[in-house]
């Protein structure tokens, strides 16, 4: 006899990887029945993916708790993608706070009140970046830094990544079943519907004239991933934590075969694609980062007065640019049979239409 099929509910449903989850929950998993996309922004297709499966768009906000806790009604996983990214010169930190741990906890608190019994957390490799250079780092070598790198981004999603771990095993409203909870950290993303890594990147070399100017310090690696892979591994971590409740309480490094190499040659076809360029001559980090940290201390200092519009990168972005961070995902091939689902040459040229044809 057939098991029942799942009704999974996705937050952040219209966000960035929020789209891959829904796409590969409708083309990939046949354990789901129905999938509730739950976001504050009306969820649409815009991957232009097949729709097999019951879809219910529920327009919701994490913060409000009856919403998400009506949104929890016989649920049997929760994919909680939703969440907050400000960095730059001014990051809205009390709006990080508010969504990534707030909202998170609001999250917790509704599939403990409607029973739900699985909740997959999109944490961030954030939460260890640091100022140390980190080299194939694992979950248990590799500590929370004693300042985040990108400030209240990695602190609010540290904290929220604690409360769904400290929330594994807790009881259910009904006295019967238990909440198993993990949280996965996938490398920085890139793919379609990007709205931050390549796009920075785009809108800075169109304000050089489709220039991008290269920076680099020595020999720097920043290691990223194709979105669609770090969806596939919210698949495979919900249906393990179906059927082996020892992979909860968890936290898991999700990376794919993306090379980790110059981050400027993972990005020069894309940026090519839109009609731009990468410059000839690469800028020293030092200099850089001395003309820009001058920039920055003026403009704080007279920000009580005047914001400039637009965005402000911080040295704290360029710091990240030109450091080296790569990660070990053995524990979530072991644990979680993840494996990438796409390519390298895959996932560059399902990214390369979005690229070359993206608004900035």
């Amino acid at each position: 006899m057939n098991s029942p099929k799942e009704v999974v509910l996705v937050t952040g449903a219209s966000g960035f990887l929020g789209q891959h989850i829904i796409k590969l929950l409708q083309e990939k998993d046949d354990i789901v029945g129905e999938i509730r996309a739950f976001d504050i922004k009306a969820y649409e297709n815009k991957l232009g993916h097949s729709t097999p499966k019951l879809m219910k768009v529920i327009q919701g906000d994490v913060l409000n708790a009856q919403s998400i806790e009506d949104a929890c009604v016989g649920v049997d996983c929760v994919i909680h993608a939703a969440g907050v990214i400000s960095v730059g010169l001014f990051p809205d930190k009390v709006k990080m706070h508010t969504v990534n741990v707030e909202g998170t906890q609001r999250v917790i608190d509704a599939c403990i009140k409607k029973n739900v019994s699985r909740l997959i957390f999109t944490s961030t490799v954030d939460v260890v970046v640091g100022k140390e250079h980190i080299f194939y780092g694992t979950e248990s070598t590799t500590p929370k830094p004693a300042t985040f790198l990108l400030g209240g981004y990695g602190e609010t999603k540290c904290k929220a990544e604690e409360l769904v771990l400290q929330a594994n095993g807790r009881t259910l409203a009904d006295g019967k079943g238990t909440l198993y909870t993990l949280a996965l950290r996938p490398m920085v993303l890139y793919g379609e519907q990007d709205g931050y890594f390549v796009i920075s990147a785009l809108r800075a070399a169109k304000k050089r004239n489709g220039v991008l100017q290269r920076v680099h310090s020595v020999d720097e690696r920043l290691q990223v991933m194709y979105v669609g892979n770090a969806a596939w591994a919210h698949i495979r971590a919900k249906d393990t934590l179906r059927e082996d409740k020892t992979a909860a309480g968890e936290v898991y490094f999700i990376t794919d075969d993306t090379p980790i190499i110059d981050i400027y040659e993972i990005m020069r076809p894309w940026v090519e694609a839109h009609g731009f360029k990468l410059s000839d001559y690469v800028l020293p980090y030092v200099f850089v980062y001395i003309l820009l940290a001058v920039v920055c201390f003026f403009l704080r200092l007279v920000s009580p007065f005047y914001k400039p519009e637009g965005y402000i990168t911080s040295t704290e972005e360029l710091d990240y640019l030109c450091s080296t961070y790569f990660f070990n995902r053995a524990k979530a091939t072991l644990r979680l049979d993840y494996h990438p689902l796409y390519t390298p040459d895959e996932a560059s040229e399902r990214s390369m239409s979005y690229y070359a044809n993206v608004e900035i």
